[in-house]
Formats: structure tokens, C-alpha cells, sequence
């Protein structure tokens, strides 16, 4: 029987790590790790343990949370290291960092030739408001951040002193144009190499985030074959075994705004009453009979990125 591992700093808020471990055991052997728990000792072999367990006697790791107490890049390289011998970690440490970031996932999305807004990243305030004179209307949102949360619409009326808190608050400011659509956007979460569901997320009337968390309301959606094969080329780009991908349905087409390297799914779970944790346990130990590694990102040509217009 297999034996996985739920990463999470506390079980008891984290309910999509619960789910995860109730479909574990329906299936196989599961217990929770606390990430600020591992050590490792370098005598002649390296041996890295949790709580006095060896980590080699877990088959996979599903990460879900670092532990902000302690060392994160220290975690993070733990982690890489038992991938690195041969330890399936899921989602990759390669690909949960460049979901984590806002500004490498939209950066690789655009070489690989998929749709993305126009975004800048700088440390400068002129050339943030150059941008937003070239948008119009934009979104500012911070590099890392999940749920919605410290994301804002400018025009010229707030820009600069939005911009201005942006900078002071995050060093730096990542500014996207914002997309007229029809007040909602689409996640669709991927599970290996199927969607197993999508949701249209509707922001309330006079709002304009679509995010669950910021009380959204959810309808299900079926997906065009177009937009089933630009999830998963863009899961491909950036190495993701199992994420929500958020897009929006703009005048042009469709835009991928982000990939989410540890993504909730209880409004999805609630809008179309199927169990996501089975899916993405199913996928794991699929993964693990089949001897198949994690995704990693794609390695990209290198071309000059397409031109602001």
C-alpha cells in the first residue's frame, strides 16, 4: 500500500488538505507533515527526517503549504532534494515556484506563444505610470498572493497613488491591463491530462473580482475543445501536475490571467458536486504505479518576447 503525505502547516484550517487526506485513505496510507518538522543529517549518506520518520518511507508528497515560522527556502530545498532522489513531490518544486510567481508565469506563458495581458514589472514609478497611460485601465496586483487579496483597478483618476502604495508596499509593482469582459472569468482545474471540471465565476452586480474568497457567485462551465488545449499546453509551460487556471473571455479572445501551484476547489467541489481530492489522488497513484516523475517546467526557446503595442 502506498503511503502519501499531505503538506500543511495545520490541518484543522485547511480544508482542502483535509479532502486530500480523506481521499488518501480511502485508497492508500495517508498522513500530514508539518514542513517546519524536517531535518536532515549529512553522515556519509544524507538522511532526512520528520518527527524521527524517515522521508524515504513516503511514496509522494503533495505540498500545500510551506511553514512561514521557519526557513521557507530551507523547506523548499528539502523538498527539492528528495526530488532529486527520485521522491515524488507533487506539484514540482520547479513549477509550484513559477506559479508562485505572477511575473515568471506570465513571462513564460508569452514566449511559449500563449495568451496573456499586457503586464509590466518594475521598481520604478514613471515607468509604472508610462504603462498605465499605454492601458488606459489596468490591475496592479502583488508578485505573490493568492485569494484575490491586495489586487486593485487603476485608471489615470487613483493610478499613482495606488501605484505609489504598491511600490512602498511590495518594492516593486506588477501592473497588467485590465480586460473588458462580461463581469466574470473561468477557472478550470486540471488534474494530470484532464479537466475534470470548470466554473464560471460571476462578480457581484457593481464589483468587478471574480475571486470565490471575495464572495463571488459560481455556475458550471463547459469548455470549448479551444480552450481545453490552451489549459493544457499552459499547465505543460509551466510543470503542473493538478492547478486552477484562471481565464477571461476578452473582446480578443480568451487570456490566461494565472496558474495556481496549490489551488482550493471548494467552490468548484460546491458548483459541480463532484469529489476534486479523488481526482487528484487517483492521479497520484497512477503516477506512482507508472513510475512517471512530476511535471517540470517547459524548457523555452529563447526569441525576443512580442512587441508592446
Amino acid at each position: 500500500m502506498y503511503r502519501i503525505a499531505i503538506v500543511t502547516t495545520d490541518i484543522k484550517r485547511d480544508w482542502a488538505s483535509q479532502r486530500l487526506l480523506a481521499a488518501i485513505r480511502t485508497r492508500a496510507s495517508g498522513d500530514t507533515v508539518d514542513p517546519i518538522s524536517f531535518g536532515m543529517k549529512i553522515q556519509g549518506k544524507l538522511d532526512i527526517r520528520s518527527k524521527g520518520i524517515s522521508a524515504g518511507t513516503y511514496d509522494a508528497f503533495i505540498v500545500r503549504a510551506f511553514n512561514r515560522q521557519g526557513e521557507i527556502d530551507y523547506q523548499y530545498e528539502i523538498f527539492q532534494i528528495m526530488e532529486q532522489q527520485g521522491k515524488l513531490v507533487i506539484n514540482s518544486m520547479a513549477g509550484l515556484s513559477m506559479a508562485e510567481s505572477k511575473a515568471q508565469t506570465s513571462y513564460c506563458l508569452g514566449l511559449a506563444g500563449l495568451p496573456v495581458p499586457r503586464t509590466i514589472v518594475t521598481q520604478d514609478i514613471k515607468e509604472a505610470l508610462d504603462a498605465l497611460k499605454r492601458f488606459g485601465q489596468a490591475v496592479t496586483k502583488p508578485l505573490y498572493g493568492s485569494f484575490g487579496v491586495g489586487i486593485e483597478k487603476v485608471d489615470h483618476k487613483n493610478g499613482e497613488e495606488l501605484l505609489r502604495n504598491s511600490l512602498n508596499k511590495d518594492g516593486l509593482i506588477y501592473l497588467q491591463e485590465y480586460i473588458p469582459n462580461q463581469g466574470r472569468d473561468i477557472r478550470a482545474f486540471v488534474v494530470g491530462d484532464k479537466i475534470p471540471a470548470a466554473m464560471y465565476r460571476i462578480a457581484h452586480k457593481g464589483q468587478w473580482k471574480t475571486n470565490v474568497f471575495q464572495g463571488s457567485s459560481c455556475q458550471p462551465c463547459r469548455l470549448s475543445p479551444a480552450l481545453k488545449e490552451l489549459c493544457m499546453e499552459a499547465v505543460r509551460v509551466v510543470g503542473l501536475e493538478y492547478t486552477g487556471i484562471d481565464i477571461i473571455e476578452g473582446p480578443n479572445g480568451p487570456v490566461i490571467l494565472e496558474l495556481n501551484g496549490a489551488p482550493a476547489w471548494h467552490g468548484l467541489e460546491s458548483t459541480i458536486n463532484r469529489d476534486i481530492s479523488e481526482d487528484i489522488i487517483e492521479h497520484v497513484i497512477h503516477m506512482l504505479k507508472t513510475g512517471r516523475p512530476a511535471r517540470q517546467p517547459a524548457k523555452l526557446p529563447l526569441k525576443e518576447p512580442a512587441r508592446d503595442r
